[in-house]
């Protein structure tokens, strides 16, 4: 518990966006609606990074309200998910009420003993969510926690990406023929878009773009958060230093192979890294 209030007290000031967005009511009721695989790419990398002799021990990072739990529970012998917001720890447990559920942050695993999971996962650009300082903490922390030859899967913000400069707005009416819920919705949506409006103007002085290293602002959540973007060949680097075995299996969200170099057209990619076997 001591680890965890420094981390807090020493918080990035994107922590305090996030976190606040995370326990928006919006955005629970989204992360309690979504379903099934995001993309091609999420799928194949969890059918490379899945344990070979069938079911293995999983830990599954960053959960939201429990999409991942549902697609990672049938290759599970032993399956935990953790999230650093209480309140998706909370709307998992209500998901998914035979499943472990922890609010525990993901750079201080220090309640998992070394090598005690084959599979470890931070779904949806999870990762992205905490500064540079912590995001190394993060990659260090799964690949002591992984077995000889465990694979850690997730996925990360492309820095090179044409929507962090055109300010991509995911904001959209969706269509309904009954005028009371389309009414409900035309409201919302307008509320967003000037919230959205709000925010870009009061959230971008905050972005950081220092080497490498970027603090950018996104579209999501009415541009309720700010993400950490890298490229493959920061990745590649991050996973070396942290102890992976190299290079790490880059995907874009097709499921295919991505270089050095990423298109401007690819928002994120899949990374699935490997901890040396024996």
């Amino acid at each position: 518990m001591i680890v965890h209030f420094l981390l807090e007290s020493a918080m990035h000031v994107m922590e305090s966006i996030n976190r606040q967005t995370w326990r928006n009511p919006w955005a629970l009721r989204d992360y309690r609606r979504s379903s099934g695989y995001l993309n091609e790419g999420e799928r194949a990398a969890f059918a490379i990074a899945a344990p070979q002799t069938g079911r293995g021990r999983i830990l599954d990072i960053g959960v939201g309200g429990g999409r991942t739990a549902q697609l990672l529970r049938d290759v599970a012998s032993d399956y935990i998910g953790i999230d650093y917001t209480p309140e998706m720890v909370a709307l998992c447990r209500k998901n998914h009420p035979d499943l472990r559920f922890e609010h525990r942050d993901a750079r201080d695993l220090s309640a998992f003993r070394d090598a005690s999971f084959d599979m470890v996962v931070f779904s949806y650009n999870g990762i992205d969510s905490v500064d540079a300082a912590g995001r190394l903490a993060i990659l260090k922390e799964v690949a002591r926690v992984l077995v000889s030859g465990g694979a850690f899967v997730f996925s990360t913000f492309h820095r090179g990406w044409g929507g962090f400069d055109h300010r991509i707005d995911y904001r959209r009416l969706e269509w309904t023929s009954n005028p009371v819920r389309l009414g409900l919705r035309t409201l919302r949506y307008v509320e967003g878009r000037i919230s959205g409006t709000l925010r870009q103007r009061r959230l971008r002085p905050l972005e950081e773009r220092d080497g490498e290293h970027a603090i950018l602002l996104h579209g999501a959540h009415d541009f309720g958060v700010m993400v950490y973007a890298t490229t493959p060949a920061q990745v590649q680097s991050q996973l070396a230093d942290a102890g992976f075995a190299m290079p790490g299996l880059l995907l874009d969200l097709d499921g295919k192979p991505i270089g050095a170099v990423a298109s401007s057209e690819h928002e994120y990619f899949h990374v699935v890294a490997h901890k040396p076997g024996l």
